[in-house]
């Protein structure tokens, strides 16, 4: 009997960030319904503020920073994947030891330079598979001497905006207080994975301040989703909390809220794809505040600093009725494409490349 083709997912994230891991797990569970029967497993890095909890068989690497490499490369050889898919970290050498097993290999790129490295000389004849998320709405997928590069190349490559989970989700999971308040106009609060800090504060304890004076100078229900990466206890405040929620329910909350309040990293990409007015502050992550910039000028959303007094006031200003037509309607001249089914059917084209 063959066996079951093998996926293992290798994504790069720290320091609080998790938009990659999201990512990665988003795709590993949109292969797993299409294709039951494949094998997923994920090598994941270690250290503080890092998410570990994947749904799926992973190994974590708690050595140095430094020593990564071998780690991958360590468990490519022991394990000896059909298809390797890199999100934002990749070393040379594992590419290399892909070519060397036939493991076909794949590579996310989602800001300026990440996507270089997948242009790189060496790159060009070693990469199978190239999938870049634009690092926002208003950038081009590559620049005319990357597309011109990639003629020169046997690499696929394609390009999207966002990921998006479209299962069908049901309320019946949800405690029934915040059932009732889905029922009736809401603010959502997403600070992201609830890892980093501003201030010395963690985010998440921020924006539940924040939601406590909109409520209370508006009297509209708040929701805060606090984090996976959160690690405090939570308090006992006036608005409604949930630790953490599936990919699926936050995508739900965001088609569903009056105003988002976000970061301006990969929720806020989701945020536009799914027609949420929204208000963004840089929380963490050195290409926030240029995509938060981009998007107010264009329209799209409210730019914040990551005050409550800012915070507050950008908020009020989008609870306006004028305000939230005028966001929608710059949102509609989009066409946001969404990564997952796209990745999914490049999947399907590599599982159709393996040897039988």
């Amino acid at each position: 009997m063959t066996a079951a083709p093998f996926i293992l997912f290798i994504p790069s994230y720290g320091q609080g960030g998790s938009g990659e891991f999201v990512r990665s797990v988003t795709l590993a569970q949109a292969v797993a319904a299409r294709w039951p029967a494949i094998r997923i497993e994920f090598l994941l890095p270690g250290g503080p503020g890092t998410r570990q909890d994947a749904p799926f068989p992973s190994t974590c690497h708690d050595g140095p920073e430094d020593s990564k490499g071998a780690f991958d490369n360590e468990h490519l050889l022991r394990l000896k994947p059909d298809i390797a898919i890199f999100d934002s970290g990749c070393r040379t050498t594992s590419l290399r030891l892909c070519r060397k097993l036939g493991i076909r290999s794949v590579f996310i790129s989602d800001r300026a330079g990440t996507c270089r490295k997948a242009f790189r000389l060496d790159w060009l004849r070693l990469l199978d598979e190239h999938w870049h998320q634009r690092e926002h709405y208003t950038a081009a997928a590559f620049t005319r001497r990357q597309t011109l590069r990639a003629l020169f190349s046997s690499t696929y490559r394609l390009s999207f905006d966002t990921y998006l989970a479209e299962a069908p989700i049901s309320d019946n999971d949800l405690p029934a207080d915040i059932r009732a308040a889905l029922e009736q106009p809401f603010v959502l609060f997403a600070p992201g994975g609830g890892g980093y800090r501003v201030d010395g504060k963690p985010v998440s304890e921020l924006f539940v301040e924040v939601a406590e004076k909109v409520k209370a100078e508006h009297g509209i229900e708040c929701l805060c989703l606090m984090g996976a990466l959160y690690e405090g206890a939570i308090a006992a405040t006036s608005v409604l909390t949930l630790r953490q929620v599936s990919q699926g329910r936050f995508v739900d909350l965001m088609r569903r809220a009056r105003v988002l309040v976000c970061n301006g990293g990969h929720s806020l990409n989701q945020a536009i794809a799914c027609n949420a007015v929204s208000v963004a502050a840089p929380l963490g992550g050195g290409d926030q505040p240029e995509r938060i910039a981009a998007y107010a000028a264009a329209g799209l959303i409210r730019a914040a600093k990551p005050t409550i007094g800012s915070l507050v006031a950008q908020v009020a200003l989008q609870l306006d009725p004028a305000a939230q037509a005028d966001c929608h309607a710059a949102i509609a001249k989009l066409a946001p494409v969404n990564g997952i089914p796209v990745m999914c059917d490049a999947v399907g084209r590599l599982l159709q490349s393996l040897p039988r």
